[in-house]
């Protein structure tokens, strides 16, 4: 008699089943949540990496303003004056410290003289060394400049620079010949292809979100007209604040600049406290043209809040009290929240800068 061994067929249990599929769950949920992780994180890398950019864009172009403000000026160029004693007083650098007289409770802002040039604003012949009151400038020269701001009506908006050496008043456009106001006495001469600066006065200031029709505030710069209008707009977004001290020779004791920057605290060295922070910058002899040194610091934020590096939507908070820089601690601020304050991510850049040829 043959004996037939049956097979059993097998298959899972129901806790078998529960058991892969809870297995299953958390190998998703801890996909997931790396996924979130990693495309938080992601999202704050590129954040950062924007605000450092654009807080170096910004101390570039106040940097490059600030080292050749003045360009050998002679006279009010637009904007650019200070009360010195009751009396408007034309000034290369224009200090605007938010609070003059205590600790910043916002941004400063300031206001420069620089050269606006272009490629073709060269002498077309030489000027000769016999003395000279008129110079040619190669073809579309002379509305090239009108068109960015040259306006005869007012001297202090015809202000030019020949070559970064000498500057004076237009008096006259003709085509592209500029009459001077002024005899440029001999031996100076200039030869063809010498380079014609138009001198504006540019001031950079903190804008609102308003005005920086974003949603975090910016760096603004424009022109300053004779009578101290400012047309601003802005030109980096996410600069939340912008603050200025400033080094110079000749503002303490007799008020004779002797080469050497002043000793403000007497320590017999130079050091950081020797940088004026709160200054009116209205009595003699502390006054705009005795700065020799700029000291810039740019304050970049996020444009967007962090959103932490969970799964939840709620914003980030970075502990810790705001960075004081300069003489500006954002805590003193109206309105100041410290809650949203710690949403934002921020970066801090500063450079002392030497100014080069502040004129007058």
């Amino acid at each position: 008699m043959r004996s037939h061994t049956v097979g059993t067929e097998h298959g899972f249990t129901l806790i078998e089943l529960l058991v892969a599929m809870v297995i299953a769950l958390v190998v998703v949920a801890v996909c997931f949540t790396v996924l979130v992780t990693t495309s938080n994180a992601l999202r704050a890398n590129d954040q950062t990496a924007e605000t450092q950019q654009n807080v170096r864009i910004a101390m570039d172009l106040i940097a490059s303003d600030v080292k050749v403000a003045g360009m050998g000026m002679t006279s009010q160029v637009g904007g650019c004056i200070n009360t010195v004693s009751g009396i408007p007083t034309a000034a290369a650098i224009v200090p605007g410290d938010q609070t003059p007289t205590g600790n910043d409770s916002g941004a400063d802002q300031i206001s420069v003289v620089v050269p606006v040039g272009n490629t073709g604003w060269t002498l077309a012949s030489a000027t000769g060394n016999n003395g000279f009151n008129q110079i040619t400038l190669q073809s579309g020269s002379g509305t090239g400049m009108m068109n960015a701001g040259l306006n005869i009506a007012a001297a202090s908006t015809a202000m030019i620079s020949i070559n970064g050496d000498v500057t004076a008043v237009v008096s006259s456009v003709s085509g592209n010949v500029l009459s001077l106001a002024t005899t440029i006495p001999a031996p100076l001469a200039f030869p063809v292809g010498a380079p014609v600066f138009l001198l504006q006065c540019l001031r950079y200031q903190i804008g609102t979100p308003v005005q920086c029709s974003s949603t975090s505030p910016c760096l603004m710069r424009g022109t300053v007209a004779p009578d101290g209008v400012a047309t601003l707009a802005p030109i980096v977004d996410g600069i939340e604040d912008i603050q200025f001290a400033y080094a110079c020779d000749g503002c303490t004791g007799g008020g004779i600049p002797d080469g050497a920057i002043d000793d403000q605290n007497g320590s017999g060295t130079f050091d950081k406290n020797d940088f004026l922070t709160n200054s009116t910058w209205s009595t003699v002899p502390a006054t705009p043209d005795k700065i020799r040194l700029v000291q810039v610091s740019v304050v970049g934020r996020q444009a967007k809040t962090d959103q932490g590096l969970g799964e939840r939507t709620a914003a980030g908070a970075w502990s810790g009290a705001p960075i004081q820089v300069s003489d500006h601690n954002a805590q003193n601020d109206a309105g100041f929240s410290q809650a949203t304050h710690q949403q934002f991510r921020r970066r801090v850049l500063t450079k002392t800068l030497e100014v080069r040829n502040v004129g007058l």
